[in-house]
């Protein structure tokens, strides 16, 4: 059995004898599989479900990266795009294991993986930073409310292309519990969410946005190299694109007139 995944422009291909992780994967993912350029080729085989999975590891050693946690174990060879892969079945662990294999991959290419609600206005993504409690779900869903496309309330993917960065539809929500929105958007902005009585923007410095940048960054990787990527991506973001403070008060989606 076979499926393939597009997300945040990367083709994923898996294949595996029995069902099990691919029946898994078509179900979760149905939004964004299909036929993919197929650029990563995974072979799969299934484990049982550890009972203390932990969070998720990931080491490179220069060719190939190596990603685990309890519940599943993978390696991908960068350059010949071949890998393996053997996971418990099950949503939560396959969510893992793309999450943190996805994040290493945006950052090699000069993107992320971030904390945020993210919506569409007038065909461009803005994305919402904060910290747990700051609103993103709320302002997600009076946002869906309004009839605004909504790219996530929880992790939302960016990558540079072309001398911009672009947002594309993510898999991984929150409190929503969406499938997913398959699609790419040239991204408008981005904002840090901050509660107030009344909706109103405000400048922000810029170590003000990278310490909020660095704190909503999804990186599960440790070792030599990556603390520079990070922070060379974070550099090329705040330079190339608006940073703001929204104060939001979760009233209604007045907010809207403010981006």
């Amino acid at each position: 059995m076979r499926i393939g995944l597009a997300i945040a422009g990367f083709g994923l291909n898996f294949k595996q004898d029995r069902p099990g992780i691919i029946s898994v994967l078509k179900r979760r993912y149905g939004p964004f599989a299909g036929r993919s350029p197929g650029t990563y080729r995974f072979s799969a085989v299934s484990l049982p479900a550890a009972q203390n999975p932990f969070k998720p590891a990931v080491l490179f050693d220069g060719e190939a990266l190596s990603l685990g946690r309890g519940d599943f174990k993978a390696a991908l060879h960068l350059a010949s795009g071949a890998g393996t892969l053997a996971a418990a079945p099950n949503e939560q662990c396959l969510d893992a294991f793309l999450r943190s294999l996805l994040s290493a991959l945006l950052i090699r290419c000069g993107g992320f993986m971030l904390h945020s609600a993210g919506l569409v206005k007038n065909g461009k993504a803005w994305l919402f930073l904060g910290r747990s409690g700051a609103g993103k779900s709320t302002l997600a869903r009076l946002a869906a409310a309004a009839g605004c496309k909504v790219l996530s309330d929880e992790i939302n993917l960016l990558r540079p292309e072309g001398g911009r960065f672009m947002a594309y539809g993510s898999p991984f929500w929150g409190e929503m519990r969406a499938d997913g929105r398959p699609g790419r958007w040239p991204l408008g902005g981005i904002y840090l969410l901050k509660k107030a009585r009344a909706n109103a923007v405000s400048p922000c410095g810029s170590a003000e946005a990278l310490k909020l940048l660095l704190r909503c960054l999804l990186n599960f990787e440790k070792g030599p190299g990556i603390s520079g990527l990070v922070l060379a991506n974070a550099a090329a973001l705040l330079k190339k694109n608006k940073f703001a403070r929204l104060e939001f008060s979760k009233k209604d989606a007045s907010f809207l007139d403010c981006v």
